[in-house]
């Protein structure tokens, strides 16, 4: 059996453990409703777990050196700040994104974020962005990217992100995470490294603790309650729950972020061609996509984990508009 057959296996198998998992222990807590009352970071570390064991135990089933999916290249300074300035550039499009797909979908990150708040600092910011930032890269830009990239580069870019996109369960994070996959990837590339995507992976999501941290203090100093700022996190988490007024000024808040989204996506790639040449892979950037093989990368297990996910997604979507 291929390599590439033996991640798509793995990732069907993340999946269908993924969710059963979920699904089991969302029935546990209805019949022991003591369950529901454990901190947020269990889940989050349940839902990294559920993600980094299958991958470990892949590596010793298959004998692979967990180095072989780890690509490094020592980063200097230089490439630290840029890759953080680049990836603030690339923050207004995955708002517009986020936005967009609330005309379908809740935004799961608005959700994520009402759980948040009130947590510890330190440990929201191990549990939601140092965690993630390395088991969800290791997987995604580890063992998916490093296996397709021997195969077609371009292809094995789009298919790792939109597997990642797949692995959040939910179509609002799906639609933004896709893209932020494919950014990602191209950091990898770009630096030789995967800790340059797993700071930008990091960033993100530190960002997003910092701003559950500060949102209490925000809608205090506007004046309103806890019960007002749910509400509030409610209604903007679904477009159809607007009125038509609302709707419109909703709309026209997605044109104007994606005009800025337009200029600091373009200055991302400017910063991202100077992340390329600091490094020495410029050159090797802009011929990438020139070789590969003809091996697939979509195989029937692959395409199942897929569906399986999407399903799931859809009947999410189903429940939220009942």
């Amino acid at each position: 059996m291929s390599q590439i057959k033996s991640v798509n296996r793995l990732f069907l198998a993340v999946i269908v453990i993924y969710i059963g998992v979920s699904l089991g222990f969302g029935v546990l807590t209805s019949l022991i409703p003591a369950l529901a009352n454990l901190p947020i970071y269990v889940s989050l570390l349940l839902s990294q777990a559920l993600i980094f064991t299958p991958c470990i135990v892949y590596c010793k089933w298959k004998k692979i050196k967990i180095r072989e999916f780890i690509p490094y290249r020592k980063i200097n300074i230089s490439t630290i700040v840029l890759v953080i300035i680049c990836t603030y550039l690339m923050y207004p499009l995955i708002v517009v994104l986020n936005a967009i797909s609330m005309l379908f979908s809740t935004s799961g990150t608005a959700n994520v974020m009402q759980l948040m708040q009130g947590q510890n600092v330190i440990l929201s910011t191990l549990f939601m962005a140092v965690m993630p930032a390395c088991v969800e890269e290791f997987m995604f830009r580890g063992v998916l990217f490093q296996t397709y990239r021997k195969s077609k580069m371009l292809a094995a870019i789009l298919l790792s992100a939109f597997l990642f996109g797949c692995m959040h369960m939910n179509l609002n994070q799906f639609i933004y995470a896709f893209a932020l996959g494919v950014y990602l990837s191209f950091l990898v590339e770009a630096t030789g490294s995967i800790f340059s995507s797993m700071l930008a992976h990091f960033t993100l999501n530190f960002t997003s603790v910092v701003i559950s941290f500060l949102m209490p203090y925000l809608y205090e100093m506007m004046g309103m309650s806890q019960t007002q700022m749910n509400q509030q996190v409610e209604l903007g988490g679904l477009a159809s729950n607007m009125g038509g007024n609302e709707l419109v000024m909703f709309l026209m808040g997605i044109l104007v972020w994606a005009m800025v989204a337009v200029g600091t996506t373009c200055a991302a790639f400017g910063i991202f061609m100077a992340i390329s040449k600091i490094n020495g892979r410029w050159a090797y950037v802009k011929g990438m996509f020139r070789t590969g093989t003809r091996e697939r990368l979509l195989t029937l297990p692959l395409i199942l984990g897929i569906v399986i996910a999407f399903v799931f997604m859809g009947f999410t979507v189903y429940l939220e508009h009942l």
